[in-house]
């Protein structure tokens, strides 16, 4: 399969937010890939289109799906659970809502390691709960977990802890003693529950994804895993997420909510996502092996071109660009943010670095899951901006 293929001609069709939204620009602030669909996923999409109508489902077929994730984690992560610890339900985020407020008090504050996905960033507020950022430290040029400022933040009440694993959209893939680290933290607040959004998994591409909830029985106890196909196999608009309950207690709490989001799933989604976790290993592998190419392209990029930086990228398709040096030397206004400077002088659309952490606004976000001579023109038309004299 030739990725390299698709065109922004193709690429600007009408069911597309990432190229339609900025139609003068290069789609580059959605986290979906340009390269079409597994063939077994197609396969399964197409037959639906066939059929008489699209209905509701059996009872079996969301069995097959609980086998299905259930036979993946232990394949990729090395993670024994059983069918019935997963649960389906439409999309991540609607989970994640509804389990942050039936297993914490609801006055209790939400720590969130920035930067961070934008999703949850917009979430907690707009749920009437705290928000606690706690921006990431670097050692050694990578973003770690600050464990010093996650203790104050439960020391100080916070009850819940967003734990995104692979980061998005640092890229990093957090290694088995960071998350030990982090679980014997998180043990001292045994009433504490860790989200962890692993969609990211099937792009671990440099350092191997281990679940955060199967490094102890107290990580188990304390955290629900989120877990989709939607990124590994391109299928986001098909509603369809798994969350894996690790605690019998809290599984028993959540039972109805859950049940009522796995009625709200896509039946669409549900087989599709069947067909990723149980046919789809093969396309992966050449999606994956792609994507490590284009984010050395990236890094080779920013090392030889001025005023912005970026760090390795451990997994995911996503990179955050450093543009400090751009903003210092005045090259972007201060009063304009770097999504917007870029859009406009570049024609590349980025996420603004700012909806991913308050302290980001020298930073853009940018998907890299694109057809290369697609992605050089991008990097070509950002280097050339950035090397103008302010």
């Amino acid at each position: 399969m030739n990725f390299d293929e698709p065109t922004i001609g193709q690429l600007r069709h009408p069911y597309s937010l990432k190229w339609n939204l900025f139609p003068d620009s290069t789609g580059m602030f959605v986290a979906e890939m340009d390269f079409g669909l597994a063939p077994e996923v197609s396969a399964v999409v197409h037959k639906f289109a066939q059929a008489p109508s699209i209905g509701y489902l059996h009872p079996a077929d969301y069995a097959e799906l609980r086998t299905a994730t259930a036979t993946w984690l232990e394949s990729h992560g090395n993670w024994q659970v059983s069918p019935e610890q997963v649960h389906i339900t439409p999309d991540i985020l609607s989970a994640a809502r509804l389990a942050i407020n039936e297993l914490t008090p609801a006055d209790s504050a939400v720590i969130l390691p920035t930067p961070a996905y934008m999703g949850f960033m917009s979430l907690i507020p707009r749920m009437g709960r705290k928000l606690i950022e706690v921006p990431n430290v670097k050692r050694a040029g990578r973003d770690e977990l600050d464990l010093m400022a996650i203790e104050a933040a439960l020391t100080a009440g916070a009850r819940t802890l967003i734990l995104v694993n692979p980061a998005n959209p640092t890229g990093r893939v957090y290694s088995r003693d960071e998350l030990l680290a982090l679980d014997a933290l998180m043990a001292r607040f045994p009433d504490s529950r860790v989200i962890s959004d692993d969609v990211h998994a099937p792009f671990a591409l440099h350092a191997p994804w281990v679940p955060y909830a199967s490094i102890s029985n107290n990580a188990a106890r304390q955290t629900l895993t989120f877990i989709s196909a939607s990124k590994g196999w391109n299928i986001p608009g098909l509603k369809c997420a798994q969350v894996i309950t690790s605690n019998p207690e809290d599984a028993t709490r959540l039972n109805s909510v859950l049940d009522m989001l796995e009625g709200a799933t896509s039946s669409v989604g549900v087989h599709a996502s069947i067909a990723a976790y149980r046919d789809g290993g093969m396309w992966l592998d050449q999606v994956r092996e792609y994507l490590r190419d284009n984010l050395a392209l990236v890094e080779q990029w920013a090392q030889e071109t001025p005023r912005v930086h970026v760090a390795h990228n451990e997994g995911t398709y996503i990179v955050f660009l450093d543009f400090s040096t751009a903003r210092k030397s005045g090259v972007i206004p201060a009063d304009q943010s770097v999504s917007s400077f870029l859009r406009e002088q570049a024609g590349v659309a980025l996420t603004n670095g700012q909806a991913c952490g308050s302290h980001y606004a020298d930073y853009a976000r940018m998907i890299v899951a694109t057809p290369r001579p697609i992605l050089q023109q991008a990097l070509d038309a950002i280097g050339a901006v950035l090397a103008k004299t302010a």
